[in-house]
């Protein structure tokens, strides 16, 4: 078996080990102000925090102190200055530490996790039971199964007498969908009480906060509003809204960055709380119409700080959600003869082929050719590309 140990190790204190130090002391703050999901500075820090260590482990003649194993916190030691080092370290590792610069050496906090020895482990007692199989009922499948699953999990999470507070999970379902069913579930129902349920993705990141339920005595009517604004949820998300919005609420640049889902959830989260707060500063109620499309960890953060914010300030902002509808495209000739028959001739049942024309090749067979279907400009309008949801309102 293994278990962990740490030691304070000195190193001589000439110019490579000291610029290696300070090395890692700016790659450290860097990364402190990266944003989430931007791991170029942190995988800096890391490699240079390692080349201090495995210095510190390699070198020949480095005395070294076992010390207590850090419970949390910074696990660094930055120079010879003790001013600088961490202040939850422990007093064993901080006596270490000065002892070694008190002889003119560097030390260096280095924690092995693959030493020979027996690990004390606290016992939490067996796993929980895996969760029941859900299934849909008979005759609902696609977007209304998965509608009628995220449902279910709100209403288990809602459940009373339940033995843990399954997470809710709004990966793959549509926008309007979750919009409309957590506004549902948000407002206050008499006999029942605020539960805050937990937020977990597709990718098995949870957001860091959960999502109030049963929270609001949220209303339909949209009060007069002393500002009114037109936004769009994302920026560049569908170049459509440019022509009845103002601006946009968020940055697709910032917000669609590869990183965990539950990350960009407290990002929209956190942005949004701040946004809603100095907008409603000076003004007696905002009315926002949000345009919005895909993207469900933006619909959740924004909605939970929403949410959050109607909490702390009621009556303050109101929500009025639309609903991007792609417009339909144009059937052509081959398109029709072909929905003339009996169903289609290939795929699935259900599923139209793309359209297609019969060409003769040059050796006279006949082969299939994909016709461009007609160009056909979108027309902008809030009847036939928007659709109204639910008022968010208190």
């Amino acid at each position: 078996m293994s278990t962990e140990i740490a030691w304070v190790i000195g190193l001589p204190a000439d110019a490579s080990y000291l610029g290696l130090v300070d090395d890692v002391r700016s790659a450290a703050r860097r990364a402190s102000k990266a944003d989430p999901g931007d791991r170029l500075d942190i995988a800096r820090f890391e490699a240079l925090a390692t080349r201090l260590e495995q210095a510190a482990l390699n070198h020949p003649d480095a005395p070294r102190t076992a010390v207590s194993l850090p419970q949390g916190g910074q696990t660094m030691l930055f120079g010879t200055d003790p001013n600088a080092w961490p202040a939850s370290l422990p007093d064993d590792i901080r006596q270490a530490a000065s002892s070694l610069v008190a002889v003119k050496l560097l030390p260096v906090l280095v924690v092995d996790p693959h030493v020979y020895g027996i690990t004390n482990a606290e016992v939490i007692g067996p796993a929980e039971i895996p969760a029941d199989t859900w299934a849909a009922e008979d005759g609902v499948f696609g977007s209304r199964a998965v509608e009628a699953r995220f449902r279910a999990q709100i209403s288990e999470a809602l459940d009373p007498d339940t033995t843990r507070r399954v997470p809710i999970s709004p990966s793959g379902v549509n926008n309007a969908v979750v919009t409309e069913i957590l506004r549902e579930f948000v407002v206050t129902a008499p006999g029942t009480v605020r539960v805050d349920a937990p937020v977990e993705y597709r990718d098995g990141s949870r957001s860091a906060h959960p999502f109030p339920l049963r929270a609001l005595p949220l209303v339909a009517e949209l009060p007069p509003a002393s500002l009114e604004l037109k936004l769009a949820l994302l920026s560049v998300r569908h170049t459509e809204m440019d022509a009845v919005v103002h601006g946009a609420w968020l940055r697709n640049a910032e917000i669609s960055r590869p990183r965990p889902a539950g990350q960009t959830d407290d990002l929209v989260y956190d942005i949004t709380l701040r946004q809603l707060e100095e907008l409603c500063r000076t003004e007696r109620h905002v009315r926002l119409s949000m345009y919005q499309t895909g993207l469900e960890t933006a619909v959740v953060g924004f909605y939970r700080a929403l949410t959050t914010h109607l909490l702390r300030l009621p009556g303050s902002v109101s929500v009025q959600p639309m609903y991007f509808v792609a417009p339909r495209r144009p059937r052509n000739d081959a398109e029709q003869q072909q929905s003339s028959n009996n169903g289609p001739r290939f795929g699935r049942p259900g599923l139209r082929n793309p359209p297609h024309t019969r060409r003769r090749n040059a050796q006279g067979d006949y082969s299939l050719k994909r016709s461009s279907p007609p160009e056909q400009k979108a027309v902008i309008s809030e009847n036939s590309t928007f659709r109204r949801g639910s008022v968010w309102s208190t």
